[in-house]
């Protein structure tokens, strides 16, 4: 599996002329093959099509239905092996904040960083991943939850903002 062209936060300005310079035409057929995938009922064309976005996913992963991978930049996900992701999930891999070491409110430069959903971590209906966020191996994301910060290997985190709750292996 390719990994992400960066590893860390980085202004989307930076990444979209220096680093991952995107055509209009490129753009615009990502976000169609998002919204095909989106909607298809077939699990696996369903991962095909994420593939095509740009999207690095391993094998035996589920995405459910109506699930939102961030369609700007793609290549920044990456799904290992024995992954499911349930439906309503949202993977949000770019922001607007204005500044690197914080954030800040109002339409500016924008961020991007990298999302990685370790080899059989689980991610519960509706919850929502922020830029950077990286769900450690075997690692359990209860429905709902807002996840800011990784969650360590074999944890379960809930809540808004999430929060490492227990052991997923208890």
């Amino acid at each position: 599996m390719p990994a992400a062209p960066i590893s860390g936060r980085v202004t989307r300005r930076e990444y979209e002329t220096r680093i991952a310079p995107r055509s209009l035409l490129r753009t615009f057929a990502q976000k169609q093959l998002h919204i095909f995938a989106r909607f298809c009922i077939h699990p696996e064309l369903r991962l095909a099509l994420y593939r095509w976005m740009g999207i690095a996913i391993g094998r035996h992963v589920f995405v459910g239905l109506d699930t939102w991978l961030d369609d700007q930049f793609p290549e920044l996900i990456t799904i290992e092996d024995d992954v499911t992701v349930s439906f309503r999930v949202t993977l949000v891999v770019h922001d607007d904040a204005k500044r690197m070491d914080r954030t800040e409110a109002g339409a500016a430069d924008g961020t991007v960083a990298p999302i990685t959903l370790k080899r059989g971590c689980y991610l519960g209906a509706g919850c929502l991943l922020l830029p950077g966020v990286t769900i450690g191996e075997k690692a359990v994301v209860g429905a709902g939850a807002v996840v800011t910060k990784d969650v360590p290997a074999g944890k379960i985190a809930v809540g808004v903002p999430a929060r490492v709750v227990g052991d997923a292996t208890a």
